[in-house]
């Protein structure tokens, strides 16, 4: 138990939003989308331990988690879709919670749960960059096309939704500044990484014994490379395994 609290770290910005709330009168509803949060992120937690990742950290704002493991990127994808799923299902278990308890509660206290849970929970399907939305897309996409591939096409998704939100949020929600201007943020940070992850992505493929489910024969660029599939590449009459292409391919830059 003492281990899982270590994990947990609440943000600076989380404490200056309760403040302010508590300032403003709304330390209730704070109370209440902070347990949402929280509970969401206990989903990710239980398919993470589930399958016993590590997990390096939890971090809460005001507004969503973010829970850090150091998995490989090579990880079953089957398994990150239950793990990127995990914080849906247990939203949805909360509205169960709730409609059993609903006659306990205060009409108001209530309305305010049903009313942020559905809000966060449909604010994280969006297919936008750093949401689950996002995540649970480019899982869906590493299982037909490459990682490079998934990676730019969920990129490009991202950046769509983000657009349409920004637009959305100039009309009717303007007051979203602190959100609009983080999802920015990780949007930029996520175009940054990509060179680095693609090149850890390659890396672990060298170091790591992962349990491929198929074999592609017909690959022509380190480009190409898929997640749960083991590679080779065609040179003449034979076939190159693939950690010696990669190996090359990184001995060349």
């Amino acid at each position: 138990m003492k281990n899982i609290l270590k994990i947990f770290k609440i943000n600076n910005y989380t404490y200056l939003f309760i403040l302010l709330a508590c300032l403003c009168g709304y330390l209730k509803n704070v109370l209440i989308i902070f347990s949402i949060v929280l509970i969401h992120e206990l989903g990710h937690i239980f398919f993470i331990k589930l399958f016993k990742y590590p997990i390096i950290k939890v971090e809460l704002f005001p507004f969503g988690g973010f829970t850090t493991t150091n998995q490989h990127l090579n990880s079953d994808i089957n398994k990150d879709l239950l793990i990127a799923s995990g914080g849906f299902i247990f939203q949805i278990l909360l509205f169960l919670i709730l409609f059993l308890l609903a006659k306990y509660l205060n009409v108001i206290t209530y309305n305010l749960y049903i009313h942020y849970n559905l809000t966060i929970l449909l604010f994280n399907l969006i297919p936008m960059i750093p949401l689950d939305g996002s995540k649970i897309l480019n899982l869906f996409l590493e299982k037909f096309f490459s990682y490079h591939f998934s990676y730019y096409l969920n990129f490009t998704i991202s950046l769509i939704s983000l657009i349409v939100f920004l637009m959305i949020n100039y009309y009717y929600h303007l007051d979203n500044y602190f959100i609009i201007t983080f999802l920015i943020y990780k949007l930029v940070v996520s175009y940054q990484d990509y060179k680095y992850l693609h090149q850890r992505f390659l890396l672990e493929r060298c170091l790591y014994p992962f349990n491929y489910q198929k074999i592609d024969n017909h690959t022509k660029s380190i480009n190409d490379l898929k997640k749960n599939h083991l590679h080779y590449f065609k040179e003449g009459n034979k076939y190159i395994k693939e950690d010696k292409k990669i190996m090359a391919n990184f001995m060349k830059n």
